[in-house]
């Protein structure tokens, strides 16, 4: 480590902004990593298994016929109709690959296709859809039928488990059983999609609860604030770090390329630049949003379009200082090509404004996506975002007769957004003080 980097470290952890900023993020990391375990998800339950882990936790030796019974009634409720499906499937693929080679006419595979409709193997549309697009149905079948093997070779694989337990006796009986329990509650919760970032419903009331001690930060629209919060700083990381690294990436390729080869294509990418910025940030992001529906992965791709510009123009500015330096000419009289001289030479020497400037967009992308979701545009309802949870506290915190006894609605889901975005500016500010020539001594 050089005597430079050392100084660098050292102001940085002597900068008030940089350690009180630092140690909100490392906070909300820790709180993040461990959101399993300081809100444990509500996991569904599937009849059998959960009978078969009572009997389990019971007496696994006494119930051993029955805990195989629970498990193989699983089995027959999930993937009793697999080794069917498979054979069907099978079968149209050998008709398929007949009608490829011009063994067979198009109206005899169209009616097996019907057939598997008819049995309900295949929905509607594959045979609908079959003479307009028969290239396009015949890839979906083979992509159905991929699929159709791999629940094959599950319920395989499953009853296979099940049916080795007979041979297990006393503790090997009950330690074989749990692994099976676990594996095949694995398999229900894949199959249900189960998603640990929506809240689960904890009251059946609609008005809000004041915090106790089963939930801490109170309820409000049945959802438990508290667990919110905390799946929510995972939310505020993947919005924030995911749109900031792909809009920065994209933001200084776009600057880059500009500067660098000036002409014709700076005025080109530039004035594209220009249009994305007179477009208002926030009424991009929503009209955008809308388009594309609900969700936070759509709600991430409208902040990446729409938040690229100012890196963009940034990098420019410092890449046209750059560029014209002797290490630059020395580059190019060495004939080192233009890609290796952006990337190795003139980015490492202009980035740090373009990083700090990151840091800090961090939290105004996690503000933008709370306002967006908090006007129904972003997170769908009841996913762990803090715009989300303080969207159910507008019915209760307007109007009525006593609106301030609904406090904690929006205080901690506020408070957790405000530390958050305070966090990022402190540690973007502790950046730009130590990277700042000015400062250096």
């Amino acid at each position: 480590m050089n005597e430079e980097t050392k100084r660098a470290l050292k102001r940085f952890f002597t900068n008030p902004s940089a350690i009180i900023g630092f140690s909100i993020l490392v906070l909300f990391i820790i709180i993040a990593i461990f959101a399993p375990v300081i809100a444990p998800p509500h996991l569904p339950s599937e009849r059998n298994l959960e009978r078969a882990r009572e009997l389990i936790n019971a007496d696994s030796n006494m119930d051993k016929d029955s805990i195989i019974q629970e498990f193989q009634n699983y089995w027959e409720d999930t993937y009793f109709f697999a080794e069917m499906d498979y054979q069907d499937m099978s079968n149209l693929m050998e008709s398929v690959e007949k009608f490829e080679d011009g063994e067979i006419e198009k109206e005899e595979l169209k009616s097996e296709i019907k057939e598997l409709v008819d049995m309900y193997v295949l929905n509607m549309s594959y045979y609908e859809d079959f003479d307009e697009d028969t290239n396009g149905v015949i890839r979906r079948l083979r992509n159905e039928y991929k699929n159709v093997v791999k629940r094959y070779e599950r319920s395989l694989r499953f009853s296979e488990m099940i049916s080795s337990l007979q041979s297990f006796e006393g503790q090997d009986f009950k330690n074989e059983s749990l692994k099976v329990y676990e594996t095949l509650n694995k398999d229900f919760l894949n199959s249900i999609e189960f998603d640990p970032f929506l809240i689960p419903n904890v009251v059946s009331t609609l008005e809000p609860i004041p915090p106790s001690p089963e939930h801490p930060f109170g309820v409000v629209n049945q959802k438990d604030i508290f667990y919110g919060v905390v799946w929510g700083s995972r939310t505020a990381f993947q919005i924030g770090l995911i749109v900031v690294l792909i809009s920065t990436i994209i933001g200084l390729f776009i600057g880059s390329v500009a500067a660098y080869f000036g002409g014709w294509l700076e005025e080109v990418l530039m004035r594209i630049t220009d249009i994305f910025m007179s477009i208002p940030f926030m009424l991009a992001a929503m009209v955008l949003t809308t388009i594309l529906g609900l969700g936070v992965r759509n709600m991430m791709i409208a902040l990446i379009i729409f938040g690229w510009m100012v890196t963009a123009r940034l990098i420019r500015g410092n890449i046209l200082q750059a560029k014209n330096e002797q290490y630059v000419m020395a580059a190019k009289a060495l004939g080192v090509r233009d890609a290796a001289i952006i990337v190795k030479h003139i980015l490492p020497n202009t980035i740090f404004p373009v990083l700090i400037n990151a840091t800090m967009r961090i939290g105004s992308m996690v503000i933008t996506a709370a306002a967006l979701s908090f006007l129904g545009l972003g997170a769908p309802q009841g996913y762990a975002d803090w715009g989300s949870i303080l969207s159910y506290s507008r019915d209760w915190i307007i109007g009525g007769t006593n609106p301030s006894q609904y406090w904690f609605t929006i205080l901690y889901p506020g408070v957790a957004m405000i530390l958050f975005v305070m966090g990022w500016n402190l540690l973007g500010d502790a950046l730009r003080d130590v990277f700042d020539p000015r400062m250096r001594r």
